[in-house]
């Protein structure tokens, strides 16, 4: 009776595996051309629906707003229209409804079975792609159309001391980068109006020469005169020429004056003439002669201001034209004269020539006059030359041709005493030079008459 009873419970068991299996795999089936139960795209439900039904429900939800879609962006002179159609945009529905179709296809019968009858959410983000060069055009357009350069003050001196200063004007600037990301973020949002706009970031370009700063230039804070009417005409040309190069020089606050820079190279083309330079220890022939006076003439007039020098090379021979260690030589492509602006004002150089003479006079702001400056050069050390007698048979005796000019070597230093108010408040010093000593060499005859 125990062993009937186990057959029986045997027979029911399997009898009911067959029915659940049976009525599983009924219920398996039917979903077999179907999306799962609660598979989401974008929270749309897309339970039961074979993928034609899927597509047509996410095409009409999205694909139409997508068309519809604009961005306005908005400038002070201008709206532009970005068109969604314009930039080819589309969401991936077919690869997402492709994606919710798939889901649980992997299973086996009982694994789908349980799916289907406690479902668990699935959620599938749609991707939005367009074309991002469609984008970078309408910036551009935008841009050209919105961008307008700062226009800087300028400053001319139409007689001694008097200025003509013209307007500044400000410009602005389409934040370029900042509009595309905002741009970008809209387009890649959630769909849910027709139109969006944007207000453009534009920034203010202040000028950065202003009307203000040249006009603070209003008084001659500093001037230095030396004379070359001995010169050749060759060496008061170069003169002329490179003192026109730096006339109206303007430096705002914390420019460098670079005097190779400011004058060019010098060259035959450029009107240039040969005269004595001084190369090593000999005055010799060379394009461009005499310029040294100029960038020591102008040095000189830097030292009566508190502006402050960065590069500045003496001669290997002392000059005439200018006190001892207060001279600046120049050489283009090797030495240069250079001097910053520090103060909080601009400066205004004016160099003229005149009865042979270089004038060199600095403006700025009548405020930097309650102080004056005395340079003081003093001689420490004199070395005097010695010469070389080299006897020439070739030459008669009482004959002699100087071979190398001797000059005497000297040990400088230059200092700046500072008057406040016409009374003394600091004694600096700017410089200790050291010129060496230059033996000369002659040669005198011994050949008999």
């Amino acid at each position: 009776m125990k062993k009937k009873a186990i057959i029986i419970v045997g027979i029911l068991i399997l009898l009911g595996t067959i029915i659940f299996t049976s009525y599983s795999y009924v219920r398996v089936k039917h979903w077999d051309s179907l999306i799962l139960p609660t598979v989401k795209i974008e929270n749309e439900d897309l339970t039961g629906k074979t993928k034609k039904e899927a597509q047509k429900i996410m095409m009409d939800k999205y694909s139409s707003q997508v068309i519809k879609k604009k961005i306005d962006i908005v400038t002070k002179e201008k709206k532009y229209t970005l068109d969604y159609s314009m930039l080819d945009a589309k969401y991936n529905i077919n690869e997402a409804i492709e994606e919710a179709y798939s889901y649980g296809r992997g299973m086996n019968m009982f694994q789908k079975y349980k799916a289907i009858k406690n479902p668990v959410s699935k959620q599938i983000k749609l991707t939005f792609n367009y074309n991002d060069k469609i984008v970078d055009q309408m910036l551009t357009e935008i841009a050209k159309n919105t961008n307008k350069k700062a226009v800087n003050s300028t400053i001319t001196m139409v007689s001694s001391g008097v200025f003509n200063v013209t307007n500044d004007a400000s410009g602005r600037q389409l934040q370029a980068d900042i509009l595309k990301k905002d741009i970008k973020s809209k387009i890649n949002g959630v769909l849910s109006a027709d139109a969006i706009s944007i207000v453009a970031p534009v920034t203010e370009v202040k000028p950065k020469i202003s009307e203000a700063a040249l006009k603070s230039i209003n008084t001659r804070i500093s001037t230095y005169t030396t004379n070359y009417e001995s010169s050749a005409e060759g060496r008061a040309t170069n003169i002329g020429l490179s003192t026109e190069s730096i006339n109206g020089t303007l430096l705002m606050p914390g420019d460098v004056f670079s005097f190779n820079g400011t004058v060019g190279e010098r060259t035959a083309e450029r009107g240039y003439q040969s005269a004595g330079v001084i190369i090593g220890d000999k005055i010799e022939q060379g394009l461009g002669g005499g310029i040294c006076q100029v960038s020591s003439t102008l040095y000189n007039a830097i030292l009566g201001t508190e502006l402050v020098s960065l590069e500045r090379t003496h001669h290997t021979i002392s000059s005439g034209y200018i006190p001892k260690g207060q001279d600046a030589t120049v050489d283009y492509g090797n030495l240069d004269y250079k001097f910053k602006n520090t103060y909080k004002y601009p400066i205004y150089i004016e160099g003229v020539v005149s009865n042979r003479n270089i004038y060199f006079n600095v403006y700025s702001n009548s405020t930097l006059t309650n102080r004056t400056y005395e340079i003081v050069s003093e001689i420490l050390e004199v070395t005097q030359p010695k010469t070389e007698t080299i006897q020439d048979a070739t030459k008669y005796e009482g004959e002699s041709e100087i071979v190398k000019t001797g000059y005497n070597g000297f040990k400088v230093k230059v200092s700046r005493k500072t008057y406040e108010n016409g009374k003394l408040v600091d004694t600096q010093v700017i410089n200790k030079d050291t010129f060496n000593v230059i033996n000369g060499v002659i040669k005198v005859g011994t050949k008999k008459k």
